[in-house]
């Protein structure tokens, strides 16, 4: 199930540049993130597939002092009005010793579709 059409149009919905599974720009300050990370059938008949499950990662990188909140209500919005069920969404700043701190919010979403 390919979902990246309506993921990268994200970029232009939010404003934040995003990528497939890690971002490739190293000054990126805000930037998203989307991670397949598991696809499965969930209805079958006449001895084949109908529909598949898809769960993905939504990732948002922001600095720990970046008020993120109206960004992550948008990202929320977005995704289930194309769709996606939201599980979770959580946060955390991350503290990485070679690098900068920075806020990672997750929103852990499934996706169905027919084949």
């Amino acid at each position: 199930m390919d979902l990246s059409e309506k993921l990268l149009k994200l970029e232009t919905v939010i404003g934040i540049p995003v990528y497939q599974d890690f971002c490739t720009d190293e000054n990126a300050d805000k930037y998203i993130t989307y991670i397949y990370q598991d696809e499965r059938p969930v209805l079958c008949g006449n001895n084949r597939v109908l529909a598949d499950k898809c769960d993905i990662y939504v990732n948002l990188y922001t600095p720990p002092e970046f008020d993120y909140f109206a960004i992550k209500n948008k990202i929320r919005d977005y995704l289930e009005e194309n769709e996606f069920v939201i599980t979770s969404i959580a946060s955390r700043v991350e503290d990485y010793k070679t690098v900068k701190r920075i806020r990672r919010t997750t929103f852990d979403c499934t996706v169905a579709g027919f084949r």
